[in-house]
C-alpha cells in the first residue's frame, strides 16, 4: 500500500510542478542565458517538452479518472500552464 501513495504522490507532484517549471524555464533571462550556448539551448528545449509532455499526459489521466473536484481543477491548471509555456517557447524560437 506504501508504494501506491508513493506512486500517486509522485504523479500529483509531477502534476502540480510541471506548469510552473516549463514558465521558468521560458522565462526571458534562461532564454537569453542559454541562447549563449547552442548546446544549452537544445536541452532546455529537450527538457521543456519532456516535462511538459508527461505533465499533460498526467493532467489528462486526472481529469478522466473519477477524482474529487480538487485533482481536476489543479489537471486543468496544469494543462494550461504547460501549453502556455510551450507557446512561449514556440514564440521564442520564431523570433530568433
Amino acid at each position: 500500500m506504501e508504494s501506491l501513495a508513493t506512486l500517486i504522490l509522485v504523479m500529483f507532484s509531477i502534476l502540480m510542478l510541471s506548469g510552473p517549471i516549463n514558465i521558468g524555464l521560458t522565462s526571458r533571462k534562461i532564454q537569453e542565458a542559454a541562447s549563449r550556448r547552442r548546446g544549452l539551448t537544445a536541452l532546455r528545449r529537450v527538457f521543456i517538452l519532456g516535462i511538459g509532455i508527461i505533465g499533460v499526459f498526467i493532467a489528462i489521466n486526472f481529469m478522466y479518472e473519477t477524482t474529487p473536484l480538487g485533482p481536476k481543477l489543479f489537471a486543468l491548471i496544469a494543462i494550461g500552464g504547460n501549453i502556455y509555456a510551450l507557446k512561449r517557447e514556440v514564440d521564442f524560437s520564431k523570433s530568433r
